[in-house]
């Protein structure tokens, strides 16, 4: 019972009509088996404060909280990119009733669209981007791959052209865990985005390019925790992939304040110092098994896991992993003095030798060529192999 009272973010939280509590209602962080860190945000505002920012992905749940904590450190404007005019409705309307009309302006564009992307990066100007936008849920962009491949590496390398082009001061790229030794097809297009911006940071000094990876976000779209909700509003099952998975976690907030802090800290640290391609990893704390987090959830609603709801394990999805990384064996970490921040160096590939390959990715999604897309990913990609990837996709297809 200490759980289920420590839980609510209200006195009286809202219950559906089936007695169940809603996501909104609980404070997913008392989930975790670690205390949010305390950040010092004060490297962050220096990286905001008065400056003109481009955010996009902006109604996404990691864009939008980007959006929350940029507008608090006092840009001079803040353009929100998206789209999901639902997405971007949302996130306008909370930044307008919050008294930030005169200083943000909503931006229906999608980043695969190059020309209208120039167009707002040449009318704005921004000197900070944060480039969210991506698509992300591991078993859709498994059976969508050209479509996975324009958004995440194609409309990444359009962004980057679009902020060297104007001459940001820089661009803050969202990666993933899944990028690290990619058993899925997101993971690589992630991974190829990573690579673009490594190279393009090490070919030029007029923008710097700040990659920064982290694991699960509690809450976001997509996400165990409102999956699990949901299916308990249901009366169960909870559906678990597999017993042993587990999951690196981190709150919204938590997450963004860590991005922002290691974009910033590529300022202050001589020791760390920008245009070498190295990539910031979030230090999640210990991975977190899901059949418990699934546990500490059913409890959380005052039920007992296996007899009021059933736990039913579903099997491992197309491109799933057990265990996700954060970074790889060979990569060499480096603490950068702030609480939750290390640098990896994860290996590159220079420029003249990225672009054609990178051509030939983009071309092939471009053609609907999946085939031909996975082969061209794999080259760029060697850890990534198409031949297990396809196996698991068939395998569910059949299913």
């Amino acid at each position: 019972m200490g759980l289920l009272k420590s839980i609510f973010r209200k006195k009286s939280p809202s219950l559906n009509q089936n007695n169940f509590l809603y996501t909104d209602d609980i404070d997913l962080s008392l989930l975790l088996s670690r205390s949010p860190r305390r950040i010092d945000q004060r490297a962050a505002r220096r990286l905001i404060n008065g400056k003109r920012v481009l955010i996009t992905g902006a109604g996404g749940t990691i864009g939008a909280e980007l959006v929350r904590q940029a507008i608090a450190f006092d840009p001079e404007h803040l353009v929100m990119v998206d789209n999901a005019e639902f997405n971007l409705y949302q996130i306008d309307l909370e930044m307008r009733e919050n008294g930030h009309g005169d200083k943000v302006t909503s931006s229906l564009t999608d980043v695969c669209n190059q020309a209208h992307l120039d167009e707002v990066f040449d009318a704005h100007r921004p000197e900070i981007v944060l480039h969210a936008a991506a698509f992300k849920h591991v078993p859709i962009v498994e059976e969508n791959r050209c479509a996975g491949a324009m958004t995440n590496v194609f409309g990444a390398k359009n962004v980057f052209d679009a902020a060297i082009e104007i001459k940001a001061e820089t661009v803050v790229f969202i990666s993933t865990d899944k990028a690290v030794n990619p058993s899925s097809f997101m993971g690589a297009t992630k991974r190829i985005a990573e690579l673009y911006a490594q190279a393009l940071d090490v070919a030029q000094n007029d923008t710097r390019f700040v990659t920064v990876r982290f694991g699960n976000v509690l809450g976001s779209t997509g996400s165990v925790a409102p999956l699990f909700m949901r299916q308990i509003a249901r009366g169960g099952p909870v559906t678990v992939t597999h017993p042993d998975i587990s999951r690196y976690f981190m709150t919204t907030r938590e997450a963004v304040q860590l991005v922002l802090q290691a974009a910033s800290l590529d300022n202050r640290e001589k020791s760390i110092l920008t245009h070498d391609g190295r990539v910031f990893v979030l230090d999640m704390g210990e991975p977190v098994r899901i059949l418990d987090f699934a546990k500490r959830i059913i409890e959380a609603n005052g039920k007992v896991p296996g007899r009021d709801i059933e736990i039913k394990f579903t099997g491992l999805r197309p491109g799933e992993k057990l265990y996700e990384e954060i970074f790889l064996d060979t990569d060499k970490l480096i603490k950068t003095g702030a609480d939750g921040v290390l640098l990896a160096s994860p290996a590159m590939i220079d420029l003249p030798l990225l672009n054609p390959r990178l051509s030939d990715v983009i071309a092939h999604a471009l053609q609907g060529e999946q085939k031909q897309l996975d082969e061209a990913v794999h080259h760029l990609v060697p850890e990534f192999s198409v031949r297990e990837s396809s196996r698991k996709s068939e395998k569910r297809q059949n299913s």
